[in-house]
């Protein structure tokens, strides 16, 4: 039996916490006992199997460290996430959306063989070979307008990315969480200029940011942008 006192975190559904404030700790319930993803921590307290959270490999784990307002979960949330990489920060997703979906494009083939290793048994996630830059090239897989879009995309045109997508699959009032990464759009501007710049195409095409995260400390040259569809 573990020492460390999990308890529920006070905002977000199917996320968990140890330790006092300033040192949190983050973990979600493991979907698959005794499954590692990345060599993270397992943790059994009162017969429930944790996974330790990663806020230094996992840009949505550092953005709940930072304490958004918005409710971004529920456990049966229909998720679009774009650059699903190896399944880090998607498996941890997967524990908390337990009874939802998760649609999860990777355009690397060999991360996808890595994320389709390590989440096969997710019967959640949904693995999709394409390149988030075209999303019309994947609608064949995705049934539904989803909730939320998750996008961490190393691309040099990343607000245009997300909002592509936005217009085919996410639902009026939906959530995107975009992570900007300010060197891939540019290695050469100040990173505050191209956040700016970022936000006002998002702005200008219809999308109401409700939030903006710096998450430096955790991920060099990244913020993260909360957003959400307007209703037409």
């Amino acid at each position: 039996m573990s020492k460390i006192e999990i308890r529920n975190h006070p905002k977000f559904s199917n996320v968990f916490i140890s330790g006092p404030q300033e040192r949190l700790r983050l973990y979600t319930t493991n979907l698959l006992e005794g499954k590692r993803v990345y060599g993270e921590k397992l943790i059994n307290y009162k017969g429930i199997e944790y996974r330790e959270w990663d806020p230094y490999r996992s840009k949505l784990a550092a953005l709940i460290l930072e304490n958004p307002l918005t409710n971004l979960f529920s456990e049966d949330l229909k998720c679009l996430y774009l650059g699903a990489s190896s399944g880090t920060t998607i498996s941890h997703l997967s524990d908390i959306i337990h009874s939802g979906i998760i649609y999860s494009v990777e355009f690397a083939e060999r991360s996808m063989r890595q994320l389709i290793q390590n989440t096969s048994k997710r019967l959640n996630i949904i693995p999709i070979l394409a390149d988030a830059r075209f999303p019309e090239t994947y609608a064949k897989y995705i049934f539904t307008n989803v909730d939320l879009i998750y996008q961490d995309v190393a691309q040099p045109r990343q607000a245009e990315i997300a909002l592509e997508n936005c217009n085919y699959y996410l639902k009026d009032d939906g959530v995107l969480i975009i992570a900007i990464k300010s060197q891939s759009i540019d290695s050469i501007k100040k990173s505050e200029q191209i956040y700016a710049q970022e936000k006002r195409i998002l702005e200008k095409n219809g999308l109401n940011i409700v939030e903006s995260i710096n998450i430096h400390k955790y991920a060099a040259n990244h913020i993260i942008l909360i957003a959400k569809k307007e209703i037409n």
